[in-house]
């Protein structure tokens, strides 16, 4: 509930911000600071809280990460969304047979018996299912709660994480086509800041070897 950026308050600026959004993933934002910001000082890695607003609305709500300090002290802070909050917990091995939303419950339940309350989640809206609304999974590696779910359900059921904070408390939804609708046209030399198209050499062979198994005569 601290000002970092209000254009109408002196000496609270910030420089150079940029947000990243994508889905499925938890989402960054970086800005820079110098030591003349009231807040310098404020933005502690892996514990504040960083709100964006664009227009009343959150855009995006994160912890710092990392930070770099210039030659003249202008401090640049990388943030991590919320989501990021599942990357600090593991499963341990399980075998699960049952629907999609309870084995998320059941990963959501683990990640938040692992971390304090602030980084807990509740499951919200799921609306992806399977055919047989009965899925089969397991795993041995200890990998993050966020690893699990992008490898055994968004992987193989599709279908969008999302996160919103409502009323305190962290929600994770699982849906399978976006709530969000735009009207906005994208026009090139209107809205289109860049569009860049590549082609890398180390993807073009000159010869393909297949191998297999040897054939023996019965």
């Amino acid at each position: 509930d601290k000002v970092l950026y209000e254009p109408n308050l002196v000496g609270y600026e910030i420089f150079n911000a940029r947000l990243s959004l994508e889905v499925n993933k938890t989402g960054a934002f970086d800005f820079k600071i110098y030591p003349t910001h009231p807040r310098y000082n404020q933005v502690n890695k892996l514990v504040s809280v960083i709100e964006v607003y664009q227009r009343g609305v959150l855009l995006f709500r994160g912890r710092p990460l990392d930070e770099v300090i210039d030659f003249d002290n202008g401090k640049t802070i990388y943030c991590e969304g919320d989501l990021a909050y599942l990357i600090d917990s593991i499963q341990r091995p399980y075998e699960y047979t049952g629907g999609v939303r309870a084995y998320l419950e059941m990963l959501i339940f683990r990640h938040n018996e692992q971390v304090e309350p602030a980084k807990q989640f509740t499951v919200g809206t799921v609306t992806v299912t399977d055919p047989n609304d009965y899925i089969i999974r397991a795993d041995s590696q200890y990998l993050s709660t966020w690893e699990i779910i992008q490898a055994k359900l968004v992987k193989y059921l599709g279908g969008y994480i999302v996160y919103r904070h409502s009323d305190g408390i962290n929600y994770i939804d699982y849906l399978e086509d976006s709530t969000y609708q735009s009207d906005q046209v994208i026009q090139l030399g209107d809205n289109i800041l860049d569009l860049v198209k590549s082609q890398k050499g180390s993807e073009i062979v000159t010869a393909l070897i297949p191998t297999g198994a040897t054939i023996t005569e019965d």
